[in-house]
């Protein structure tokens, strides 16, 4: 058989593709990061209540992945986020290369991306870029990631948790006060914004809320 790997929406609904709802409605075996996000969005989705569901998150070991896969062998397995692509920024990227070692077929149907959304939302034409992905948890090694990142000649993107939001500004602030910066929050959300310029100025923007959010730095 096969994992499919499905992109959900971001934060609005709508954007879910024709090709992804038949996948979640013909699956056999559904993994998900955790039990009631993806069973609320399938419910939203108007995907029944999975009998047969396993979780794959950071909590996953390397046993857990090889035994996810072998269901793979027998079964049309789905593979989905809490929101976004299954294998950006996750432990998903494990799972495919397993079933890729045990010849297991992968195929995707993508779909939303907040990486892609937010780019064409920023306002600035990139020929290239650095991801860089989610900052270290760890307070000396985020604020060196951050005094890092803030030396880079090619623009950069980062991603973090929205509780972490205006933490993160304030310490880009705090080290770079020069730079240009575009901030996406929210992104496909009636909450959705965007907000350029000096961290100084963005910071007096930003209202203070927990948000999702990418960070564009500006060499």
């Amino acid at each position: 058989m096969a994992l499919t790997l499905i992109s959900v929406p971001i934060g609005n609904l709508g954007d879910i593709t024709l090709r992804a709802l038949e996948s979640l409605k013909s699956a056999d075996l559904y993994i998900g990061e955790e039990r009631k996000p993806m069973f609320r969005l399938l419910k939203e989705l108007g995907v029944a209540t999975p009998k047969n569901f396993e979780l794959l998150n950071e909590h996953s070991e390397k046993e857990d992945i090889k035994r996810l896969a072998q269901l793979c062998k027998n079964q049309n397995v789905v593979l989905l986020t809490d929101c976004g692509t299954p294998g950006f920024s996750d432990p998903g990227a494990e799972l495919v290369s397993e079933c890729y070692k045990q010849e297991i077929l992968v195929t995707a149907n993508p779909g939303a991306s907040a990486l892609t959304t937010f780019l064409s939302l920023s306002g600035v034409r990139l020929e290239k870029f650095n991801y860089y992905g989610f900052l270290p948890r760890e307070k000396n090694e985020r604020q060196k990631a951050i005094q890092s990142l803030c030396k880079v000649k090619t623009p950069t993107i980062i991603m973090d948790t929205a509780y972490r939001l205006k933490k993160t500004l304030t310490q880009f602030d705090q080290v770079n006060s020069n730079s240009e910066f575009v901030l996406g929050m929210d992104l496909t959300k009636p909450s959705e914004k965007v907000l350029s310029g000096k961290m100084s100025q963005i910071l007096r923007d930003y209202d203070g809320e927990k948000r999702e959010f990418l960070l564009l730095i500006l060499p």
